[in-house]
């Protein structure tokens, strides 16, 4: 029976596989990137080609999926591990421009740009940005001249646009249901001191420590990249760390518990650190006094934000009489669209705008699940989509660089070693590697956090992907490293070390 489950999975990834191939051919040839082709995508109607391209996504998520239940994977490793590999196998065969745009979304974002809102044609803005007479920039220039700078360019335009809007859309979902799941005043009220500690010291001491790698292996890199290189290490998913506990049956030990404490801790902490880092980074806010001035500033407006919304949310019920579906859906989506206006207002970031709302929702706890139960549906489509788009922009060609393997390895060292010493500041009676291992998986914020520090211009494409590698590297590593751990020098049922 399980030979016969196993070969039945297999058969829907070699089905769902050849979908993916048939739909791509299908649509283009395996010819060189070309003036006809680009033209040929451009003269289709738009909104059909950007349904095109975004139900290949869909399909690519759909396999993600399965492959994360066949290796029992959380979704998200699956949906971003299929659109590494997808991505980088139609962008090597050079079967469409798309994948090429796709893979160079920081670069073609500022394009998109520069067509709304200036005069420039796109051949003139890609030499603004661009020195196309630059050995170095010859060919990058030519290609992107090749997908853009065509009179039937508006295609490929729109749908760059289309798909990012599709992806955020997703975002906003993922860190609004993030919110409603997250019961802040409990998780703060439970935790144990001890908590707070291994919390605090898994964010700051892989920020310093990345800080302190990305000044040494990038030292022409600006302060702005260092920093937002750094953030990117400090967060922990409480998703995962559950996920991998309950996995191996050690949910109910003292140090799974300390662990998924500190880990929640970690995903509030974790969103307004990156949202406040995401802000200081563009508005330049680089000095000391000015770091500590918009830390009070964007503190006060959070909780302000925050407590209007608890305030306002004991209105909201009466509204939930009208109808039956149409109103309740249109509640939580107009808070979030309302939060990330006032966050974006108030010019503290909207990474963590959509997560307030959440906050805030959790306080109807008699609505809740049914908040949660139509909002699920739409975070099941847009978020899985969000994932393989993320993994689609990682460019493995860069790891054939020796600078780009050596700072890999490095901030994976720092990754790693960082979350471990949070473990060591716990008591004797506690496995400190049991701790500190489960405080490596990196998760959601991260990936939301380099994305748009990707099309903000922030980080390139080589930290980009270096940054993705380092979250699939953790993610996969934690699980089977604790699990041997416990194999080795632990009892059957919790983490206390064998005599």
């Amino acid at each position: 029976m399980l030979s016969l489950s196993n070969k039945q999975n297999d058969l829907h990834i070699i089905i769902a596989i050849t979908t993916i191939l048939l739909l791509a051919s299908s649509s283009v040839h395996a010819t060189p990137l070309s003036e006809e082709m680009v033209k040929q995508y451009s003269s289709m109607d738009p909104f059909s080609f950007v349904l095109l391209e975004f139900g290949l996504i869909v399909i690519l998520a759909l396999v993600g999926q399965i492959l994360s239940k066949r290796y029992h994977l959380p979704n998200m490793l699956g949906e971003l591990i299929i659109g590494v590999v997808a991505g980088n196998f139609l962008y090597w065969l050079d079967w469409s421009p798309v994948f090429y745009m796709l893979m160079h979304l920081g670069d073609a974002s500022e394009i998109f740009k520069s067509i709304w809102t200036s005069n420039l044609s796109v051949a003139e803005t890609i030499n603004h940005y661009y020195a196309p007479d630059q050995p170095e920039t010859r060919e990058f220039v030519g290609r992107l001249s090749d997908v853009f700078a065509t009179n039937q360019s508006s295609g490929m335009v729109l749908l760059g646009i289309a798909l990012w809007i599709f992806s955020n859309f997703g975002v906003f979902l993922l860190l609004f249901k993030l919110g409603l799941e997250t019961k802040t005043e409990e998780i703060i009220n439970a935790a144990e001191p001890l908590a707070f500690l291994v919390s605090l010291t898994g964010i700051f001491v892989p920020f310093f420590l990345g800080l302190g790698v990305g000044l040494w292996l990038l030292p022409e890199a600006s302060t702005s990249v260092h920093i937002f290189i750094a953030a990117t290490l400090s967060t922990t998913s409480a998703s995962m760390t559950t996920s991998i506990f309950n996995h191996l049956n050690r949910r109910e030990s003292r140090e799974a518990r300390l662990v998924i404490q500190a880990a929640f801790l970690d995903d509030i902490f974790g969103m307004f650190f990156l949202s406040y880092i995401t802000t200081i980074v563009l508005g330049d806010k680089l000095t000391i006094s000015e770091m500590f001035a918009f830390f009070f500033y964007s503190g006060f407006i959070f909780v302000g934000i925050i407590i209007l919304g608890k305030w306002l949310v004991k209105y909201i019920p009466q509204f939930f009489n009208f109808d039956e579906l149409h109103t309740r859906i249109l509640i939580p989506i107009s808070l979030i669209v309302s939060a990330s206006w006032l966050a974006d207002v108030f010019e503290i970031g909207t990474i963590s705008s959509a997560f307030i709302a959440g906050m805030i929702m959790n306080n109807m706890p008699e609505r809740k699940e049914l908040i949660k139960s139509l909002v699920a549906p739409l975070e099941k489509i847009f978020a899985p989509v969000f994932f393989v788009f993320v993994g689609m922009q990682v460019n493995l060609q860069e790891f054939f660089e020796a600078e780009i393997l050596w700072l890999t390895i490095a901030l994976l060292i720092v990754a790693i070693s960082g979350k471990v010493s949070s473990g060591f500041v716990t008591r004797k009676n506690i496995n400190h590697y049991a701790v500190g291992l489960g405080m490596i998986p990196r998760g959601e914020a991260v990936l939301i956090f380099i994305s748009i520090g990707k099309l903000l211009g922030i980080i390139d494409d080589s930290i980009f992907s270096v940054i993705v590698i380092i979250v699939l590297a953790t993610d996969l590593m934690a699980p089977w490293v604790i699990d041997r751990l416990c194999a080795i020098k632990c009892h059957a049922d919790n983490f206390i070390v064998k005599n």
